[in-house]
């Protein structure tokens, strides 16, 4: 609806419109315009650049409180025994030794108890299960340090006892040598008494050779017959 107002002298009208819709300009769309719009309607809210996500269907926390699904133990394969005692074979922690107790004998007395080695294999996953449940993963560490230390307590002590066998051995090997030296005739008779003490003293058989051979140089250097 329109209203028109004459101001002053002036005989034309100026048009006030009091609809709205009287005022919009009213042009005819282009076909490409409608085309556009129309392409933009259909379009459903798609991402063309991958952009816009799907709300997740569950939470972060929902996630994290998820109850994770219990494996089931395998089947206990030491029947009445029980293993007490356990450490490590390896560096590698793939050879296992364990000591199993067996029941207590009828009268009371002790159960017998034997050892026994398994490996990280699939044949053996029940027996290292239950180890380790049963001794504990502290104790199979606290366990296998001991053992080390055992060990090499054992080594050195075998190595001492090594060495000295071995010195027993070069020192009846030294007096032996001594008493056939002293069996040659150019040793028995030579007068030559500090180089006969040299041999009795020599501490190894490189000595001995060496002044059995310097006293028979010597002698032969004399004019002395050297026999032997």
């Amino acid at each position: 609806m329109a209203t028109e107002y004459f101001t002053g002298d002036s005989q034309t009208p100026i048009k006030v419109v009091d609809d709205f819709a009287d005022a919009t300009v009213k042009e005819p769309a282009s076909s490409e315009a409608e085309q556009a719009n129309r392409t933009v309607d259909n379009r459903e809210d798609k991402d063309r650049l991958n952009i816009k996500k799907q709300p997740p269907t569950k939470t972060s926390w929902e996630r994290e409180d998820k109850p994770k699904e219990k494996k089931e133990e395998p089947k206990y394969p030491f029947n009445d025994a029980e293993p007490i005692f356990a450490y490590y074979g390896n560096d590698k922690k793939t050879v296992l030794f364990f000591v199993l107790r067996h029941p207590d004998g009828p009268q009371g007395q002790p159960g017998p108890t034997d050892t026994h080695q398994i490996h990280k294999t699939k044949d053996h996953e029940p027996a290292w299960y239950w180890v380790h449940k049963i001794v504990g993963q502290d104790s199979i560490h606290k366990n296998t340090k001991k053992e080390i230390d055992r060990l090499d307590k054992m080594r050195k002590k075998d190595e001492v006892a090594d060495k000295d066998r071995m010195h027993k051995m070069e020192q009846e090997k030294l007096f032996q040598a001594k008493i056939d030296a002293f069996e040659m005739d150019v040793i028995r008779n030579t007068t030559n008494r500090e180089m006969k003490s040299k041999i009795r003293r020599s501490k190894s058989i490189m000595e001995l050779t060496a002044y059995v051979g310097a006293i028979i140089a010597l002698e032969t250097m004399n004019g002395t017959k050297a026999t032997n």
